[in-house]
């Protein structure tokens, strides 16, 4: 007589959900020791992985317990089951999706009716936020045998290339393809039996489960509300496939008091100054009278490009420039993306000081148009002097504020055209020069040729050749202004002041592009002063793009308001070596950092709270961040919060906005 086949085991849905998220754990830490450059010290890798793993079980058991309570009470109605799931998917897109795809719908909607923004922004939140929910419909769809196994191959696919695809700021979008991931997983492999031979292994671990369960809450409990050290939360923010961190950051304020002493020749600078008196020229002056300044910025330009002389070759005119007059090779910008950094440069204070508001304009999104922080070029035009501008974006005049003060400004976008080249921007230059006589004359120009995607050039081949090519396309273009200036009257008043907006990152810190951190790669750029009877020489004092306000003013002989926080380079350019105080500060996406005289430099994430601390002088490609250490934290973190604190624009209703 035949025994009874014993019944054959199945994956249930609880369970299915749990392995999906635990698979993702998996996934992500080969991912991590692939893909990453993992912390340097032992111990900080191994709380990363154990924090991690923590919150991938924190994940999963939430999602078990859903499916258990669905499969207990909502089985029977899975019509209004479904509903109610679409509805909790639709719910949290919104509440953390919007951020993520503002700027997506902002550019998309650029030149359209004012309601086309918001219906992207709603429809991308949507679509998205549905992919969960579809998820489960094509893994039931899929629940078949071998079929199944293409889903689940899928979904760990999706889970391994989520960290690569969505790098930078998109913790939203990141958190929802790991739920779709997790979700198709899981209904494909729901209802599997399992093979005979492993049922009985599965049938003894049974016992197992409470206990396992007990481990894997408290782990997951204490992965949420145990605050990890600084350099593991760093670790946890990098650019990984790590899910909830950006979104704990909240829960674990530090504890750190901030009471460490101003330096006593820094204290004038962490006092409101909104009635210091202005700060009159330095001389003797370096120009003769009526004078001639092109303020050039390049987009993405790199200090290490003109530093290391490498490729002087390919960029013959900045290096000519660099040795032929004033090289700042410790300078610094205010900020890792354009905006930031170019209101900061002309206005002479910082993002976090002006007043950002949607603007009623056609290009969309927030602009300082409304901040009233008076703009260097409306200085020198108060003065007397012609401010000319050739702008190649739409947001570069008057209008939106992050430039102001031009009496005479052109967009320049050739017809058929929809990017305007440094060609462009300077053949309308030259016209202009031409008209010049003998008035004071200030011109501005920014380059926005050498900016992802690289493919302008030409040039094919890694994407740092291709950036070089780009430049190389900017650094003739200004060939073609400086000889024709030299070949001209112009020439014995003239001076050109070459900067950039920021730099680029090509993976230094598992990053690329810009804006998206504060590390030098992106902050470190070129300041370049030449002018006829300059003594060429290499500055090494830690200068900002902030002082660049206050350095014009000064080349014009006009007075720097005391509200501007930057101090002139004109006594450099003189010969002189003066000791510059004002402190040096960066600010991107609600990142500050601060770097000090003797190499400090400290970042503070105020969305993901998280500390940097770096020594730049032993350590200047900040691998190893020392924010661990209280001792040497506090000092510069409490001088960059009581700076903020001191100059951060405060107006009822107002706050500091989030804008990429």
């Amino acid at each position: 007589m035949n025994e009874p086949t014993p019944p054959r085991l199945s994956v249930s849905g609880p369970d299915a959900i749990l392995l999906a998220w635990i698979t993702a754990a998996l996934t992500n830490a080969i991912t991590i020791a692939r893909s990453f450059r993992l912390p340097p010290r032992l111990l900080t890798r191994v709380l990363h992985h154990a924090f991690d793993t923590g919150h991938f079980l924190a994940l999963g058991l939430a999602g078990a317990g859903l499916v258990g309570l669905y499969v207990r009470f909502g089985h029977t109605r899975r019509r209004s089951s479904a509903a109610v799931f679409v509805v909790l998917s639709l719910a949290l897109g919104a509440l953390v999706l919007p951020s993520d795809l503002a700027t997506a719908a902002e550019r998309h909607a650029s030149g359209q009716a004012a309601w086309v923004e918001p219906a992207l922004l709603v429809l991308a939140v949507g679509l998205l936020a549905l992919t969960v929910p579809l998820a489960v419909l094509l893994g039931r769809l899929a629940a078949r045998p071998y079929l199944r196994w293409l889903a689940v191959a899928a979904a760990c696919a999706l889970l391994s290339a989520n960290p690569v695809l969505l790098q930078g700021d998109y913790a939203g979008a990141r958190l929802f393809v790991a739920f779709a991931a997790a979700a198709l997983f899981a209904a494909a492999l729901a209802g599997a039996a399992l093979p005979a031979r492993l049922a009985p292994f599965v049938a003894r671990l049974r016992p197992l489960r409470t206990p396992f369960l007990a481990v894997a809450s408290l782990a997951a409990a204490a992965s949420l509300v145990v605050a990890p050290r600084p350099t593991v939360a760093l670790a946890l923010q990098s650019p990984t496939g790590s899910l909830l961190p950006p979104f704990l950051g909240p829960l674990h304020e530090d504890a750190i008091v901030d009471d460490a002493p101003v330096p006593p020749e820094m204290a004038p600078w962490f006092t409101d100054r909104k009635d210091a008196p202005p700060v009159p020229p330095s001389a003797p002056p370096v120009l003769p009278t009526h004078p001639v300044v092109f303020l050039f910025s390049i987009d993405c330009l790199r200090n290490d490009l003109l530093a290391s002389g490498k490729y002087d070759e390919k960029l013959p005119t900045l290096a000519a420039l660099r040795r032929e007059g004033v090289y700042f090779r410790n300078a610094r910008s205010p900020g890792a993306q354009t905006v930031y950094s170019l209101s900061a440069l002309f206005a002479g204070t910082y993002f976090s000081q002006q007043y950002w508001t949607p603007s009623t304009g056609d290009v969309h999104g927030l602009w300082p148009e409304n901040d009233p922080t008076p703009r260097f070029p409306e200085l020198l035009r108060a003065k007397g002097v012609t401010t000319v501008t050739f702008a190649g974006a739409p947001w570069l005049v008057n209008r939106y504020g992050i430039v102001r003060g031009f009496s005479e400004e052109t967009f320049v976008r050739p017809v058929g055209n929809h990017f305007t080249l440094a060609k462009h921007l300077v053949d309308a230059t030259l016209r202009r020069l031409v008209a010049t006589r003998g008035e004071p004359l200030f011109l501005y120009i920014h380059f926005l040729d050498a900016h992802a995607p690289y493919d302008l050039a030409g040039s094919s081949g890694p994407e740092l050749d291709r950036y070089l090519g780009e430049l190389a396309l900017v650094d003739a273009e200004i060939s073609r202004i400086v000889r024709m200036v030299g070949a001209s009257p112009l020439v014995d008043r003239t001076a050109f002041v070459v900067t950039s907006d920021h730099g680029e990152a090509f993976g230094e810190h598992g990053q690329y592009r810009h804006a998206n951190s504060l590390y030098d790669e992106l902050l470190r750029v070129p300041v370049l002063v030449q002018a006829k009877g300059l003594t060429p020489r290499v500055v090494d004092e830690p200068v900002t793009l902030v002082d660049l306000g206050p350095t014009i003013l000064d080349l014009f002989g006009a007075a720097t308001p005391g509200t501007f926080l930057g101090q002139s380079l004109v006594p450099f350019l003189r010969g002189e070596s003066p000791t510059l105080t004002r402190p040096i500060l960066a600010e991107t996406r609600m990142k500050r950092a601060l770097v000090l005289r003797d190499g400090t430099k400290v970042t503070v994430d105020d969305r993901s709270r998280t500390l940097e601390l770096y020594d730049l002088t032993s350590d200047p490609g900040e691998m190893r961040s020392l924010a661990d250490d209280p001792t040497r934290l506090v000092p510069p973190l409490s001088l960059l919060r009581r700076f903020l604190a001191t100059h951060t624009l405060r107006r009822e209703g107002y706050v500091i906005p989030y804008r990429r």
